[in-house]
């Protein structure tokens, strides 16, 4: 199974409900406005640029609709009020996990809410999240909305990955960064000491993950988390299985330390505990000391549990991985990574254009599950596959931008409209079982809003992963 977290999440196929038009029409107006003027600093974007704009403001309003309790989830699990559906699934046909949402996209919404300058929705969104933290500190990858899975007493088939945790605690560091200040409002004043708090939690959660062993390459690296689930054939069932290990995931995931390095760092500059930079800076030096591969000119993978170093070309570890190079001052080996980028992912399908998830690894690790889903071709890799990933591709957009390459960026963003459904972004052009969905989802909605903010100068939109 994949180090990184994209892979496990549900793949569905769905038809999306309708919101009012009444209410499309108010929130399109403030978004618009919002878009362009965030904290105070102008951000007018320009005629060229306003199909872009109406594109992300309509996925804005899409992600609004699926905040709970919404039309799907009328009457949510009190726990769970505030939480986005993470795709557009059909009741009817998903009757078990149509209501699932995932921290990493509950994170990724409050992020482009503040940044289109509704600081009261991102508010909520975070407010509904840190509602669910763990005595130890950590998040469950995903919740129920219609229930209370997973909970303490059931967690069957939950995860916990460090990449989830950590994008949901940049989310709450970079709203006490940016959001306005309180000015005397004792509201406002809890509300910052509860993020701040909370914030704190996931950190110390993340802290107990890291690797301490001088003489170990994995060094200062973090863990993967906790709970593994392996795919397999069920020659009874005639069909593919779950396998679920109760218990750590001790693997280490090159995107998922990205994203706590990320975190960290913000976080000791939030909270002036400069602690949490020790802590960052060990992630740093294990990430380029360790998992840099200049021969493929991108990070690898990660660690295996048993500390064999994993080199399967991923999108997240040369694009995310070219954001952290930026972030460190490592500018060539950001622009390298970029440029093999299009080499190893580069893709079309249809109109779409992007860059698909892996490149040279089978779709299917285990043979037996290959063979289910390609009888002719049990081994078939991702590169022989012309399916275009919105979330990666936008990742590879916003890195551009961040190299100066506001252009290229562009056309990144442009090769994804045909996946546009109902107002949100679909996450993918197939849907692959137990990998990819091909119905629009939160992450991409999201990661479209962000990237189309940054390109208009949006002052907080720029700031994010910099």
């Amino acid at each position: 199974m994949s180090l990184g977290f994209s892979r496990e999440k549900l793949a569905a196929v769905s038809a999306f409900h309708r919101i009012s038009l009444l209410r499309r029409s108010i929130a399109c107006l403030l978004i618009l406005a919002q878009l362009g003027f965030v904290g105070g600093a102008a951000a007018k974007p320009q005629e060229p640029e306003k199909p872009l704009h109406d594109w992300a403001t309509a996925n804005d309003l899409w992600m609004q609709a699926q905040i709970t309790p919404n039309d799907l989830v009328p009457a949510p699990e009190p726990s769970r009020r505030g939480l986005l559906l993470s795709y557009a699934l059909p009741r009817e046909k998903f009757p078990q996990i149509f209501h699932r949402s995932a921290i990493y996209d509950d994170a990724l919404a409050a992020l482009a809410f503040l940044t289109a300058g509704d600081r009261e929705r991102a508010a909520s969104t975070l407010d509904a999240v840190a509602r669910l933290v763990r005595p130890d500190g950590s998040l469950w990858f995903s919740y129920n909305t219609g229930d209370d899975w997973p909970s303490e007493d059931d967690h069957e088939s939950s995860l916990i990955r460090t990449g989830a945790v950590a994008w949901v605690g940049y989310a709450f560091t970079f709203y006490l960064k940016h959001a306005p200040p309180c000015a005397g409002d004792p509201g406002c004043a809890r509300e910052r000491a509860f993020f701040s708090a909370t914030a704190v939690r996931l950190a110390k959660y993340l802290l107990t993950l890291q690797v301490n062993a001088q003489s170990d390459p994995r060094d200062g690296l973090l863990r993967l988390g906790y709970g593994t689930i392996n795919l397999a054939y069920s020659a009874k069932a005639k069909d593919i299985v779950e396998l679920y290990l109760d218990q750590p995931a001790t693997g280490i995931s090159t995107e998922n330390n990205i994203s706590a390095w990320f975190f960290l760092r913000q976080l000791a500059e939030v909270t002036g505990d400069a602690g949490w930079s020790r802590v960052a800076d060990r992630i740093q030096l294990g990430l380029l000391n360790h998992l840099w591969n200049d021969a493929m000119d991108q990070f690898n993978e990660g660690f295996g549990s048993s500390g064999s170093l994993d080199s399967i070309k991923a999108l997240d570890c040369a694009s995310w991985g070219a954001l952290f190079l930026l972030a460190t001052g490592e500018r060539d080996k950001a622009r390298r990574a970029l440029e093999v980028s299009h080499k190893y992912y580069a893709t079309q399908e249809g109109d779409a254009i992007g860059y698909r998830p892996y490149s040279d690894s089978p779709i299917y690790e285990n043979p037996e599950v290959g063979r289910f889903f390609f009888p002719d071709d049990p081994r078939k890799q991702w590169r022989s596959l012309p399916i275009v990933w919105s979330e990666g591709t936008l990742g590879v957009a916003l890195a551009w931008l961040h190299l100066g390459q506001a252009e290229r960026a562009r056309q990144l963003v442009m090769g994804l409209r045909p996946l546009s459904e109902n107002a949100g972004l679909r996450c993918a052009t197939l849907e692959l079982p137990f990998q990819m969905a091909d119905v629009p989802c939160v992450a991409a909605s999201a990661w479209l809003v962000l990237v189309v903010a940054a390109l208009s100068h949006n002052p907080l939109a720029e700031q994010m992963w910099k």
